[in-house]
């Protein structure tokens, strides 16, 4: 009955069907297709990554923003922010993100 996403294995009802296979989401599609960054996105940043993000209650640090979406890879620009309540605070620094799964992603720090 529930098919399984080609690039993640989670359960699939409708997902997205193309000529490379099932997936959840437009984030897996995208991951299997150009897994990793290509070598301009890599070109335009460090090896240093934002590391996880965690919010409790409204504080920590997340991403915000999706710019620049490469046209390769899928990778897109976002800061990465401390927040409280929700509200984004002090930024942190611009990365380049690529997303593996919904909630998973590989991250490259901007260079200045």
């Amino acid at each position: 009955m529930f098919k399984k996403c080609d690039n993640c294995g989670a359960r699939v009802l409708k997902g997205i069907q193309v000529e490379q296979g099932l997936f959840c989401s437009k984030e897996c599609q995208s991951y299997a297709a150009h897994p990793g960054f290509c070598p301009a996105c890599t070109s335009i940043s460090t090896d240093k990554a934002s590391g996880g993000t965690y919010t409790m209650n409204g504080i920590g640090t997340t991403l915000y923003g999706a710019k620049d979406p490469c046209s390769v890879c899928g990778a897109v620009t976002q800061t990465h922010w401390i927040t409280l309540v929700y509200v984004p605070v002090i930024p942190l620094g611009k990365y380049r993100v690529k997303y593996i799964r919904p909630r998973r992603f590989l991250s490259r720090k901007l260079a200045a």
